[in-house]
């Protein structure tokens, strides 16, 4: 008998197998539905986020993932299926943190730091979710709390916030030179810690920022206040994933994949 576990790896394996054998990727579009993509070809398969990042981070030469809002690693484990280099996840809530540290213990190329990310350096106070992927900075408002009740806060934490470019400054060492990942997920604080690159913005080759059309959080940008930031520094969308929606189909928020296109202006 082969444990429920056992059997998702051996079922992994074979179809990485199988991939290998016909030179196309093997993706599920819905139920009952798989389509079949040619490995050369990635970037039209639209509808497909993985092979989208995975075209995007192998075209852009990508060197390291910086994983802002890694709550316990979900996003890092899902990376480094198409992703074999250095991945740095940030998160500052201790309870998930320490998940995501051990996670990263077991791979070489992962490093846990816990911390928050902003435009500037400071003490602040988090409010922990009873789903710790809802914590936030930013105070929850009446519509998240009515739509995700897992959003409701049980706990607060005070953390310490810096901007991601002096975080980055010491950890990059003398190679500091580096074509960076950013991926965003801070539940409504990403244009903050976006604004504390700095220097390091034009390292940034692509970018992922969940971005909101229906805001859940007090103070949190609109999604076109986000993007047009991005586009002003250089990022343009290069594809939009739904994340959640309402009760009437409505989408809620988007993870938005950016990718570098002309020379960004100064970052402040």
């Amino acid at each position: 008998m082969v444990e429920s576990g056992g059997y998702v790896t051996l079922r992994t394996m074979a179809k990485a197998l199988v991939e290998t054998v016909i030179g196309r990727d093997i993706r599920s579009i819905e139920p009952g539905t798989v389509a079949f993509i040619d490995k050369r070809n990635r970037h039209h398969a639209w509808f497909s986020y993985d092979l989208q990042l995975q075209w995007l981070l192998e075209t852009n030469d990508v060197d390291l993932v910086v994983d802002v809002g890694a709550n316990e690693g979900q996003f890092a484990q899902r990376v480094r299926r198409v992703y074999a280099g250095e991945i740095m996840s940030f998160e500052p809530v201790s309870a998930p943190f320490g998940r995501l540290a051990e996670l990263a213990r077991a791979d070489p190329r992962w490093s846990a730091h816990q911390l928050a990310l902003g435009s500037a350096d400071a003490t602040a106070t988090i409010h922990v979710a009873s789903d710790t992927a809802f914590s936030s900075l930013l105070p929850a408002n009446e519509f998240s709390r009515q739509r995700f009740r897992r959003s409701v806060v049980l706990s607060e934490e005070a953390v310490c916030v810096k901007r991601l470019d002096d975080v980055l400054a010491p950890l990059l060492g003398a190679t500091g030179r580096r074509r960076l990942f950013l991926k965003l997920d801070t539940q409504g604080y990403d244009l903050e810690v976006f604004n504390g690159l700095g220097a390091r913005l034009d390292q940034v080759m692509v970018m992922q920022s969940e971005v909101s059309l229906m805001t859940i959080y007090n103070g949190m940008p609109h999604w076109t206040e986000s993007i047009d930031m991005y586009e002003r520094a250089g990022l343009h969308v290069a594809g939009m994933f739904p994340v959640t929606r309402d009760a009437t189909g409505r989408i809620i928020e988007y993870d938005c994949l950016l990718v570098r296109g002309a020379t960004p202006a100064a970052s402040p």
